[in-house]
């Protein structure tokens, strides 16, 4: 383990023990449901929950009082796009550092990710709640061109990356697979690519007979309503189509009944949409940009370079080897339709995630989730009460955690965060980030930048 997170352990973790209860005092709560703000309120933490919330509750003989005066709560954020054997251990430090308390990996070495999941849950690892898929499930046909491909570009990592991920092709591999992902004790799966209908639809039968829910990549647009209504929990990125060889948003061409109905459909299905807004982006960045980037390691681009581990930026050189080899699709059509769907889909009945797909090159784990939040307000059109609820409300449903809509109340999980600025006036304020409370232990200002410190 490396001498700075041993340090960190001993710092924030003494003994491992339980820490003492804590009292939040003269806080303003922010009710994400109802985009309302309660003043005056006192949270007390005991252990890993909530154990009480309300204007004069009594607080208990020995609690550390944080007058919280001035302040904003909200429930911790969740960042539900996340690549972390890709990024490296000292992103957890970064999550939690900027109010992310929890994180759905969404695929890469299935050992070490599971491992740490493990270990944030025993108290035995600084890090946000992690939820993880194990192997990364594919079609046969398009893993093996793709190895192939990487076969050629002296890309080892990459390569084996790719050769640990879990092919589909028959119906047969449906049963296989699931029971090797149930064997990892994997929380939900991840698909990218899709084999014949016939092989995904056994695949998806034995993934709901075993109680675990698909997540990943939609399909192409005819069969986007099929995966839905097999129990899809999540698309991710853009939705896309064919049409003449060139890559289209999945609605285009189709009336707009047809649209609406295909939208409701996942509404109904209970079909949430991460579109992952600030990852599509960096589409954009020129080439010439992107290797700058990718060289900066004291932060001379941009400062939060500085945050970028050794091992993600081994990722980012992989990304740009393989883009080399790679097509050249022009997805600017298709980022345009992004951005007006969120608006529309969130209008339907569809719920919107919020989600980052770090390691793309650009993206710096924590950081980057403010990004995406800005982005859904000011390119989707979602409200910062509608953005906050996609890195809050809406991940504890689709995750499983809670039916409930008051998620900082008794009982729940003490996952909080204390912020200088209001959010529902400006959803930038979720960068000014004054504490955290992950897991019922508090970090003050001063432990969030020790953590940052860590990590750079």
């Amino acid at each position: 383990m490396p001498i700075q997170l041993l340090v960190l352990l001993a710092t924030v973790l003494p003994g491992l023990a339980q820490p003492d209860p804590l009292a939040l005092t003269n806080v303003t709560i922010i009710d994400v449901a109802n985009g309302r703000r309660v003043p005056g309120q006192t949270v007390i933490v005991t252990g890993s929950s909530i154990s009480a919330v309300g204007p004069s509750v009594p607080v208990p003989s020995g609690a550390k009082r944080i007058d919280a005066s001035g302040k904003f709560l909200i429930p911790g954020l969740w960042d539900m796009h996340v690549h972390l054997s890709m990024i490296g251990r000292s992103s957890l430090a970064l999550f939690l550092a900027n109010g992310i308390t929890g994180v759905r990996d969404m695929g890469g070495n299935p050992i070490t990710v599971l491992a740490w999941r493990d270990s944030v849950a025993a108290g035995t690892l600084v890090g946000p709640r992690i939820k993880a898929p194990g192997n990364i499930v594919e079609s046969a046909r398009w893993l093996n061109n793709v190895i192939g491909r990487v076969e050629k570009i002296d890309q080892p990592e990459l390569l084996a990356e790719l050769k640990r991920r879990f092919a589909l092709d028959t119906p047969a591999d449906g049963p296989r697979v699931v029971d090797s992902l149930v064997r990892l004790k994997a929380d939900f799966i991840k698909i990218r690519n899709y084999p014949s209908p016939e092989a995904y639809a056994a695949f998806a039968r034995a993934a709901r007979e075993r109680g675990l829910r698909i997540a990943g990549h939609g399909p192409l647009a005819p069969q986007l309503g099929v995966v839905s209504d097999a129990g899809f929990a999540s698309f991710e990125h853009s939705l896309i189509g064919v049409h003449d060889g060139k890559l289209v948003d999945a609605f285009d061409g189709m009336p707009d009944s047809a649209q609406r109905a295909l939208i409701r459909r996942f509404a109904t299905n209970g079909t949430a949409w991460d579109p992952t807004l600030v990852s599509s982006r960096t589409r954009f960045v020129p080439d010439s940009a992107l290797n700058r980037i990718v060289a900066d390691s004291t932060g001379a681009t941009d400062s939060l370079l500085r945050y970028v581990s050794p091992v993600l930026r081994r990722d980012w050189r992989a990304s740009r080897a393989l883009a080399a080899v790679s097509s050249n699709d022009d997805w600017g059509p298709v980022y345009r339709a992004n951005l007006r769907d969120v608006r529309r889909m969130a209008d339907l009945g569809v719920t919107i995630l919020a989600g980052t797909d770090v390691a793309v090159i650009t993206l710096v784990p924590g950081f980057s989730l403010h990004e995406e939040l800005e982005l859904l307000v000011a390119g989707g059109g979602l409200t910062p009460r509608e953005a906050l609820a996609a890195a809050t409300l809406n991940p504890a449903r689709v995750l499983g955690l809670t039916d409930r809509t008051d998620l900082i109340a008794a009982t729940l999980p003490a996952d909080l965060v204390l912020l200088d600025r209001d959010p529902l006036a400006d959803i930038r304020a979720t960068r000014s980030v004054r504490a955290v409370v992950a897991g019922g232990r508090y970090y003050d200002r001063a432990a969030l930048d020790r953590l940052l410190a860590s990590a750079r």
